[in-house]
């Protein structure tokens, strides 16, 4: 008996060693991000206190035993009472993800028509493409329970879905895809519609850009549809707006409040991103004009956008509307358009990284974007009996206005 109470004795002690050494060695991240926000981020000293305060505070509840997964989720519910956007820290899947392309997701787009969660995008490669879903299918059920826009994008299991006059039950399994976001083409008569998924930079270099020039030639009128686009690369951006307005034009500013000096600059030609990021922190006001590239589309512009457009993607859409006046069409942007710097976070884990706004957008006419949006021209609404056919609808809408 002795023996045994020794030995439990011993393990105690121990454990209660080991458990010293740990809380002496731990350093706890939460107060470096919260002062490391709190610095770059371009929101004033004043609008920061109360907040930085609340983030401190959080700092307490994490022990050196938190699980990295929860320490991130908390953070990011602290970063949201800011209400600004690109404010996020992200693990190194989710980062491998925004910069590659490559997705851990389901592969299923859709969204509620008249009450019918309706698939509107099936991604080539995707686990629902393996599973065997189709545009226009009904979803009715995800698990058993009911379907969202994020539940069928992320969710695998049992889905149950109609099509036509059947019902379906469809195994969702995990896979990893890679989107395949590059711009593409559809000519509809003197009308061609340019569907741009993403403006990340490997699409709009020149040889990109040859391709979206010489699809151009010949049409009357082009549709450029921008739903979903949830922005990218600026320079991609301008590059993209160069060759649909014929002249360079200054089209807005970068305004960088917390820049060490009152400087100005111009973005240049250039679609790497560290180039980019050199240019924003040396000065205060960094103008973006497009450029002069030859071919120039000078036909009538049609823009389609959503709730899900967003960044780059509104900067695109408010120079058209601006310069071109251009028809802007579908449902309001998302109004998010700020300058998130990435940052490695190896504090917190390693792969770790994390975006802060540290500038925002102003047109050429002084308007923001963040926390505003591109109102749109046209309202338009899906209609479920072309949906269910596979027709989108609010592309049949755009081509007769």
């Amino acid at each position: 008996m002795k023996m045994i109470v020794a030995a439990l004795l011993a393990l105690a002690c121990a454990f209660g060693a080991y458990q010293f050494a740990v809380q002496r060695t731990f350093v706890n991240p939460y107060p470096i991000v919260c002062d490391f926000v709190a610095q770059k981020i371009y929101l004033p000293e004043e609008k920061l206190k109360d907040w930085l305060k609340v983030c401190h505070s959080r700092s307490h509840l994490v022990s050196p035993y938190s699980a990295k997964k929860m320490i991130l989720q908390d953070m990011n519910n602290v970063f949201e009472l800011l209400k600004v956007s690109h404010l996020e820290i992200y693990d190194a899947n989710e980062v491998k993800n925004i910069w590659k392309g490559e997705s851990t997701e389901t592969g299923l787009e859709g969204d509620f028509v008249e009450s019918e969660f309706v698939v509107f995008k099936v991604h080539q490669g995707s686990p629902s493409e393996k599973a065997g879903f189709k545009k226009g299918d009904i979803v009715e059920s995800i698990n058993g329970g009911q379907p969202s826009p994020w539940t069928a994008a992320s969710d695998i299991g049992l889905y149950r879905v109609r099509r036509g006059d059947k019902t379906l039950e469809l195994k969702m399994k995990a896979g990893t895809f890679q989107r395949d976001d590059s711009p593409t083409f559809e000519r509809r008569g003197s009308q061609l519609v340019i569907r741009v998924p993403s403006f990340r930079s490997e699409f709009f270099d020149d040889k990109g850009l040859k391709k979206i020039s010489t699809n151009l030639l010949g049409a009357k009128i082009a549709v450029i549809d921008l739903r979903g686009n949830a922005g990218g690369n600026f320079v991609a951006g301008l590059r993209f707006l160069s060759i649909l307005m014929c002249e360079p034009q200054e089209i807005g500013s970068l305004v960088k409040p917390k820049a060490l000096d009152a400087s100005e600059a111009l973005l240049p030609d250039d679609l790497q991103d560290e180039h980019q990021l050199a240019v924003l922190e040396k000065h205060h006001r960094v103008i973006l004009k497009t450029y002069h590239k030859g071919e120039c589309f000078r036909g009538a512009l049609k823009v389609l956008v959503d709730g899900k457009s967003s960044s780059v993607a509104e900067m695109v859409t408010l120079a058209l509307r601006e310069f071109r006046h251009a028809v802007i069409a579908g449902a309001p942007t998302r109004g998010e358009l700020l300058v998130g710097v990435w940052y490695p976070m190896d504090e917190v884990s390693p792969g770790v990284q994390i975006s802060i706004p540290e500038a925002y957008y102003e047109s050429a006419q002084g308007r923001r974007i963040e926390g505003q949006g591109v109102s749109v021209t046209k309202t338009l609404y899906y209609k479920l009996p072309q949906m269910r056919s596979g027709i989108d609808s609010w592309i049949e809408e755009i081509l007769s206005l």
